[in-house]
């Protein structure tokens, strides 16, 4: 019977040694450690530098494309506004009006109507922005004739009320 307890007690030793337990904390720093030396070791790799470097570069190129996309972008839109004022200009537009009316035929524009069909429809549509400005010299005091064909003068209109001519 002795014999068959020390084979008891042996077969207990060998179940205690093979059930060692993990924690969740031993599985991750070991996990980690493993993590850190496989990082450490394809770090050193020519490979992985180089596509560091190509990364880098393309990222730069990149960022210059997309800066030379908004130049491009900035400097039609410029190109745009002003050949839509040379237009505007050319349509005989007043001046004082010309910002205005670009802005009033841009907002007619759409997917079947260009900028001069606008233009042309707005100007039929507000003659008063287009032509030359007239300024016409228009006289505020009474015309009193002295009978004569020419205009008068200030001097002859003063020297009529006073001697009391009337016509």
């Amino acid at each position: 019977m002795q014999e068959e307890n020390k084979d008891v007690e042996k077969t207990e030793e060998v179940v205690e040694e093979t059930t060692k337990t993990y924690t969740k904390e031993d599985i991750d720093n070991s996990f980690n450690a493993g993590m850190k030396k496989a990082k450490a070791e394809f770090q050193k790799n020519s490979d992985y530098k180089s596509f560091l470097e190509w990364k880098k570069n393309s990222q730069n190129e990149s960022d210059k494309l997309n800066e030379l996309e908004t130049s491009n972008q900035k400097q039609t839109k410029e190109i745009e506004e002003l050949k839509t004022l040379i237009k505007i200009k050319d349509s005989d537009c007043k001046k004082e009006y010309q910002s205005y009316v670009s802005y009033e035929v841009n907002k007619l524009i759409d997917e079947n109507t260009d900028f001069d069909t606008a233009l042309k429809n707005f100007k039929k549509e507000n003659p008063q922005f287009f032509g030359e400005t007239i300024i016409k010299k228009v006289q505020t005091s009474p015309v009193l004739g002295n009978g004569g064909t020419s205009g008068q003068t200030t001097n002859d209109i003063m020297n009529g009320l006073l001697r009391g001519i009337k016509k």
